[in-house]
């Protein structure tokens, strides 16, 4: 048996994605949306078939932009909204956001100030102590839905309520959500979504901007038929995205997951190990071992279970700013269990870690 659980850094499409994407690299929808001729039109027609589904099922009352990836996403509506602003101030994020949205705040924090929240040791926002950064100046606050490393579940209705009520913009990154949780567009201003995090493949991402919001370009180059970027869009990776949200795009579609994630995160508990996901994740087990993680994911991997640490840094910062100590921050491992998972892949996966581990 071979059980594929790498599913946060390289999320595997499932085969009823990849055969109905194929077809549009050369023989569906293969023209450029810009161009009216008969291939054109019909990528035009089906790109507006894709927003449609995805407007209707997320009752958006805004604009969806399609971009590259949820990084590209993530990049824009904090780039953006600060052009379209611009004015100085400050914005507020956690301290476990990913990467893609830290990366280009530590850019931006040479114009403007970036405070950052921090989490309990259960790695979940301190909604409290992110409402007392917020001040006059704050003109956007940025946070996950969902941690890409633990799974934490933060309290979007508290936050929204928080800064509705000071008047300041709020944009969620709420990539690792989609599907799994139900999304209430009305709370937020903006939103990051990705195709891969769904198991479409990767090279699709979506920002969603409210109407009354005027963001601006942060690339520059040929028009094309979105005005937020100028990026064409990738047919095949969009239809592959267009397949697995009918497949995985509702939470009733992770009900059997969770139970999954829940079964073997009860089994992991009896063992050696520093569990580092809270209970109500949905389908990510992050747990440590007193050393040898690397070791673990080779030896793992021998016996045909692919796991691995949940982050390409030496030492997860997500778990250090949920005060894990380094070495245990150092040897994290990590299980993102997908919705087309069997129940004899988990009695595999529960076999393999508990022969490894003891």
């Amino acid at each position: 048996m071979r059980v594929y659980l790498d599913n946060e850094l390289s999320p595997r499409p499932p085969d009823e994605v990849v055969e109905f994407l194929t077809p549009f690299f050369n023989k569906k929808a293969y023209g450029s949306p810009k161009v009216p001729h008969e291939p054109g039109l019909e990528a035009y027609q089906f790109i507006q078939e894709v927003l449609d589904h995805l407007n209707s099922l997320l009752k958006s009352e805004g604009e969806f932009t399609i971009v590259g990836s949820g990084t590209e996403a993530n990049n824009l509506a904090l780039r953006g909204t600060v052009r379209y602003l611009g004015r100085k101030g400050n914005l507020v994020v956690s301290s476990v956001e990913h990467r893609s949205v830290l990366g280009p705040l530590e850019d931006l924090s040479q114009v403007i100030e970036v405070r950052r929240a921090p989490v309990d040791e259960s790695g979940h926002i301190k909604v409290e102590e992110l409402e007392g950064l917020i001040d006059g100046e704050t003109i956007l606050v940025s946070v996950q839905m969902v941690n890409q490393e633990t799974g934490a579940i933060h309290d979007l209705n508290a936050i929204s309520d928080i800064t509705r009520d000071k008047g300041v913009l709020l944009h969620v990154d709420a990539c690792d959500a989609l599907g799994r949780l139900s999304i209430d567009l009305s709370k937020v201003d903006l939103l990051s979504l990705s195709g891969s995090k769904i198991y479409g493949p990767r090279g699709v991402g979506f920002l969603y901007v409210r109407e009354d919001l005027d963001l601006k370009p942060i690339m520059a180059g040929s028009s094309g038929i979105q005005l937020l970027t100028p990026v064409d869009v990738n047919v095949p990776a969009l239809a592959g995205f267009y397949r697995a949200l009918q497949l995985f795009g509702s939470p009733e579609k992770w009900e059997e997951v969770k139970k999954m994630r829940d079964r073997i995160s009860q089994e992991l508990e009896s063992m050696d190990v520093v569990m580092n996901s809270p209970p109500d994740s949905v389908d990510t087990i992050n747990f440590s071992v007193k050393g040898g993680a690397g070791a673990l994911i080779l030896e793992a991997s021998s016996r045909g279970l692919y796991l691995s640490q949940g982050t390409s840094e030496p030492v997860s910062y997500v778990l250090t700013a949920m005060g894990r100590p380094r070495e245990i921050a150092a040897n994290s491992l990590m299980l993102r269990l997908h919705p087309y998972m069997s129940w004899g892949e988990v009695d595999f996966t529960i076999e393999v870690l508990s022969d490894l581990l003891k």
